[in-house]
């Protein structure tokens, strides 16, 4: 009987608890349907703190004439991180390139923070860039512009390329993220910002935190858009000796036969040391890469 009764009393349970779930769980299909959310206005949007960053004042509006670089951006790079070192080096003579991946036509969008900013033009595809025109590439953090960056293979292939090539590779904030898809991570001296530095050393960087420039040979990174100002007279100043390095190199042939190669810099004028690897004029043959020599006996024309 007792089990009879307890049979009896089921539908209520189970009515109950469809009706507790029903309570704790309101949602029918139906309501989902007409879940509606607030479209994002575009003046909500937060495009961070200011950026109030000098510009550096020109010594000398020729210093990098004959230069030609090569900014390497996608939709979503850093407003300041793209156009301050076009500025910079524009002020000086060099000569700036946009160039962007294939898919990207025209004009590519900068971002402050979050908030989309302003349409620069582009110049090249990087289909249409040869490294070999370059003296140096840089590459913008930013938002979304690394990510797009890192995962396209023309863009790492011209990266890997002006790494090989020994022209400057120069990338701030988030941009050193795309030198970790490049492969150019692995034992050099590095930074970024803060929230990609333990990617930098997963990849086998020596993150450095302190500093607002940091030098490997030919790679230079600096930390945030409050370092542009160091970054850019950085790459000013590298380029300005690589120019000066190169003059020297085509002299070579006029120099006197009485000469011969400098041991100390092994007659290529420089010498590399500090914790950044600047480059500096060799002391013994003050950059000329030759020091004197016994000189060259002539063939006579007797016979």
């Amino acid at each position: 009987m007792k089990n009879l009764k307890l049979l009896s009393g089921l539908p209520t349970l189970l009515l109950a608890v469809l009706l507790s779930a029903s309570a704790i769980f309101p949602t029918s299909l139906k309501a989902v349907d007409k879940l509606e959310y607030d479209k994002v206005k575009f003046e909500e949007v937060n495009s961070g703190d200011p950026y109030n960053v000098p510009e550096v004042p020109v010594q000398d509006s020729k210093s990098l004439e004959g230069v030609k670089i090569a900014i390497v951006a996608a939709h979503g790079f850093e407003e300041i991180e793209g156009t301050y070192p076009i500025r910079h080096m524009l002020k000086r003579g060099a000569k700036v390139e946009i160039v962007t991946p294939d898919w990207i036509k025209d004009r590519v969008m900068a971002v402050q923070f979050l908030k989309p900013s302003i349409w620069i033009p582009v110049d090249k595809q990087i289909s249409q860039a040869k490294v070999e025109d370059y003296d140096a590439i840089i590459i913008p953090g930013g938002a979304w512009n690394p990510i797009i960056m890192r995962t396209d293979a023309s863009i790492l292939n011209f990266v890997r390329k002006a790494h090989q090539s020994n022209k400057l590779v120069a990338s701030v904030c988030h941009g050193p993220q795309v030198l970790i898809n490049a492969g150019l991570v692995k034992g050099i001296n590095i930074t970024g910002v803060g929230d990609i530095r333990n990617d930098l050393r997963n990849a086998g960087g020596n993150v450095i935190e302190n500093q607002p420039v940091v030098f490997d040979h030919n790679i230079l990174t600096s930390r945030d858009p409050n370092d542009m100002a160091q970054f850019s007279s950085a790459i000013e100043e590298y380029l300005v000796k690589r120019l000066k390095f190169e003059k020297v190199s085509h002299s070579e042939s006029e120099v006197s036969a009485s000469t011969v190669i400098c041991d100390h810099c092994h007659g290529t004028g420089w010498l590399e040391g500090g914790p950044g690897y600047y480059h500096y004029q060799c002391p013994t043959c003050h950059g000329t890469g030759r020091v004197p020599g016994n000189p060259i006996p002539q063939n006579g024309t007797d016979h």
